[in-house]
């Protein structure tokens, strides 16, 4: 027993002492964690410009196919209503012909939204690709560079760690994402220059 306290003791003294020989080296080796949320890249007013002009393009291009897609939702709603109203009737005003109908035509077009979903789905993540795939690579570029002129060592999206609960505390003062969208803003795309965030 003595010597497994021993050996946990050990550990954790080697432990402590390498954390702070690595506060201490990180500094001076100009090693910085940089946060940006990669959410508020979609911003209509403050976002990336040319990757709000590219989903408001998209939403234009499909937004017949999606307004096909709510109204046929809406209707098959109204389609499972009146079924249930039906059902509600008295036996003697019943109908079972047009109960049966109804269903058939509820059914008829649960099936021709469900292939239309599925086809529009497919056709936009295609054309996202097209439009925003570009955009969403340059980013990535632009990141690179941006971390690189402002000594990052390394940059996370607060958002995706957030959304994985991983965020215990942080600070507006780490949040470097306002100066990357302005950054990247005013870079012509795959350029690679701009001004440095103020320290």
């Amino acid at each position: 027993m003595t010597k497994f306290r021993l050996a946990i003791f050990t550990f954790l003294f080697i432990f402590a002492v390498s954390v702070s020989a690595l506060a201490q080296v990180a500094p001076k080796a100009g090693f910085k964690v940089g946060f940006i949320d990669s959410g508020a890249f979609y911003d209509d007013k403050l976002g990336i410009t040319r990757l709000v002009g590219a989903t408001k393009q998209l939403d234009t291009e499909f937004a017949v196919r999606i307004k096909e897609l709510q109204d046929g939702g809406a209707r098959l709603q109204t389609i499972s209503k009146d079924l249930e109203n039906m059902q509600k009737l008295p036996q003697a005003q019943f109908r079972q012909a047009e109960y049966t109908a109804k269903q058939e035509e509820g059914e008829r077009l649960q099936r021709e939204l469900t292939y239309k979903k599925t086809d529009l789905e497919s056709a936009v993540n295609k054309r996202r690709e097209q439009l925003v795939g570009p955009i969403s690579k340059d980013i990535g570029n632009g990141i690179n560079d941006y971390a690189k002129k402002n000594g990052y060592g390394v940059i996370l999206d607060i958002r995706k760690l957030a959304d994985a609960a991983a965020v215990l505390y942080f600070a507006d003062a780490a949040d470097s994402t306002k100066y990357f969208i302005i950054f990247y803003n005013a870079r012509p795309m795959g350029a690679i220059s701009a001004p440095a965030k103020p320290r």
